[in-house]
């Protein structure tokens, strides 16, 4: 193995193959350039760490950020391994566990509502979507017909009725929906503002979880405003090629010719554009 590591990397992870321990195996990329580094088959903290102990303190030393997901043990391997390297939370995974737990708030009324009140069920279940849309984007002019409502609504009429079904709901969805508007601006102060403003509100337990998540990674989702450009998109999209590589061959029984068609498919088909990145950063 080169002693050589990439000054900023996306760490993730994909299901892998029956042979390996744990189920999941790991891989990760240069936070630039996007190109693979390696496929390990197992994701597991001490099997990283000996995997990353291979390289030498000088090189893990000039890591400079690592984008991961809010995975505890890749937070904790980054502290003991890459003293200097930034810890950046993933946007993408801040905004799903958001936008999951209002959706979950929403089920769980939707449910309370199915044998008491039909048309509210009804309601709640056909118009998901609204919730999990950025309020900035709704139409408060434009009146059309909706399904099952009487009168013309416009979207921004539609969910102001179906907040009004239940308080906590209402809750749930301002403030999460503050705490993304925050991120949004890449603002930490108006971040770190509406996750206290949320405390004090009569939200839904889940999102009280996620928030209290959010205030031990603060430090962390800091850096996520402060380097919008590294994420772990690029990565995410290539365990979507993954799973299709699997797919095609219904399935692969062992590990190491799954990683070897992992390897060669992602330097065999690589854009114009990444290559055209990777030079520029290897004369810089």
């Amino acid at each position: 193995i080169s002693d050589i590591l990439p000054n900023h990397m996306s760490f993730d992870e994909f299901k892998s193959t029956k042979d390996v321990e744990g189920a999941m195996s790991f891989i990760y990329c240069d936070g630039e350039t996007h190109e693979i580094l390696d496929v390990l088959p197992d994701r597991r903290k001490g099997a990283l760490e000996a995997y990353f102990n291979r390289f030498s303190l000088k090189t893990r030393k000039r890591v400079k950020t690592i984008s991961v997901d809010m995975y505890k043990p890749y937070i904790e391997l980054i502290k003991k391994l890459f003293p200097n390297a930034k810890i950046i939370i993933d946007r993408f995974h801040i905004v799903q566990a958001i936008n999951r737990e209002i959706n979950r708030c929403r089920v769980s009324v939707m449910n309370n509502k199915r044998m008491k009140n039909r048309p509210e069920y009804n309601k709640l279940k056909r118009y998901w979507r609204l919730f999990l849309k950025n309020p900035y984007h709704l139409n408060s002019t434009h009146y059309h017909p909706f399904r099952l409502f009487k009168n013309w609504q416009s979207t921004y009429s539609v969910l102001q009725y179906l907040l009004t079904l239940d308080d906590k709901l209402k809750a749930t969805y301002r403030a999460g929906h503050q705490i993304l508007n925050a991120l949004r601006l890449n603002s930490t102060k108006h971040f770190e503002l509406a996750l206290n403003q949320a405390k004090n509100e009569g939200i839904f337990e889940g999102l009280k979880r996620i928030i209290k998540t959010f205030n031990d990674y603060l430090p962390f989702i800091e850096n996520t405003m402060n380097y919008p450009s590294f994420t772990n998109g690029p990565i995410e999209g290539t365990i979507n090629k993954i799973k299709l590589i699997k797919r095609n061959a219904y399935g692969y029984r062992n590990f190491i010719n799954f990683r070897n068609r992992i390897l060669i498919v992602s330097r065999l088909f690589v854009s114009e554009h990444k290559k055209y990145i990777k030079q520029q950063y290897q004369v810089a």
